[in-house]
């Protein structure tokens, strides 16, 4: 098992945390983590819910998708953040 795909999940669920900012290459992506919980995930695939891919580097300028599912190799991941709430 890739160790970003341990390190993102373990971290999130020390966090109590879903929200999550991906590098994938030179473009950003931020959605809902799908968790592990009930054993339906894919091997070295991080899975967000309600994704948002920024592109920046378009020669158009930035340009944005949305995905409702968005399945990412773990390999690709160059880094990452979680956000979360400060009380």
């Amino acid at each position: 098992m890739c160790k970003t795909f341990e390190g993102i999940n373990k971290l999130a669920k020390h966090m109590d945390s879903d929200s999550i900012v991906l590098w994938v290459g030179l473009k950003k992506i931020s959605g809902r983590l799908y968790t592990c919980d009930d054993g339906k995930c894919i091997e070295d695939i991080v899975t967000l819910q309600d994704a948002v891919v920024e592109d920046c580097n378009h020669p158009d300028g930035c340009q944005f998708r949305e995905y409702k599912w968005l399945n990412i190799p773990s390999s690709k991941i160059v880094g990452f953040t979680l956000k979360c709430c400060v009380r």
